[in-house]
């Protein structure tokens, strides 16, 4: 290049670091976000400077600028979409039912699939619970209904541990983030009255044990009822076809 004036030529060169800042954005953006945006963004700003001062003889002016754009762009991007991530997943429920520890995944290790049945039963007439019990949005505990088989129990989990009735319920209370309880005078979201009582029967037959450590067993059928009346037997539960 000639300087005005006819004067000695000046050789010209690309600044190094508006190219680094150039390459450093394009990679902020394509994956890395503030690990490489940031450096993309103080580059971009030492080379225009540089650039500035160098009387013509540094190139680069455009690099170190899109360098220090696509830096913003790639860290604001990113650290968007990784609050957002945590975000979905926090509100997705994965963190473990307080009482039972039951987790919430993506089941990508089940090895143990079975079902059974609870039946909550109010007054001789079945009270309806929630099919979507176990699955708060963005993942499944390992307890959790369907709304294609209400009243269904499905377990699946990477392993053969016990699980029981009272796991169940703090799963339902986990998930659907409400005061959900099993015990005497608590059935579910109902309070039962103090003329009412807690009747269990397991395959229509009344038991005496606590229905909080009632274990869960392929097909076993779990009815609770809150008397009076007292229906015993409980009407038959009938498995659908496939379970």
């Amino acid at each position: 290049m000639i300087e005005q004036g006819g004067g000695q030529p000046v050789h010209t060169r690309n600044e190094v670091l508006a190219t680094a800042s150039l390459v450093t954005g394009i990679i902020s953006v394509a994956c890395c976000g503030l690990v490489t945006g940031v450096p993309a963004i103080v580059m971009g700003v030492i080379a225009r400077n540089r650039i500035a001062r160098s009387s013509a003889a540094l190139r680069g002016g455009g690099m170190a600028i899109a360098g220090t754009i696509l830096g913003i762009a790639g860290s604001a991007i990113w650290t968007f979409i990784v609050v957002a991530g945590v975000a979905v997943y926090s509100l997705g429920g994965h963190s473990a039912a307080p009482g039972s520890a039951i987790p919430c995944d993506l089941l990508e290790h089940t090895t143990v699939h079975y079902h059974l049945a609870v039946q909550i039963i109010e007054d001789g007439s079945q009270v309806p619970i929630p099919t979507d019990i176990g699955r708060p949005g963005a993942c499944y505990y390992w307890l959790h209904m369907h709304a294609g088989s209400p009243g269904i129990i499905h377990v699946e989990a990477p392993d053969t541990r016990v699980f029981t009735l009272g796991d169940f319920f703090d799963v339902w209370a986990a998930s659907k983030k409400q005061p959900i309880r099993l015990d005497s005078r608590h059935v579910g979201a109902i309070t039962l009255n103090s003329k009412q009582a807690l009747v269990v029967f397991v395959d229509g037959v009344r038991s005496n044990q606590d229905p909080r450590a009632m274990s869960l067993v392929e097909h076993r059928v779990i009815q609770l009822e809150i008397t009076p009346p007292t229906i015993d037997p409980p009407p038959a539960f009938q498995f659908p076809s496939g379970f």
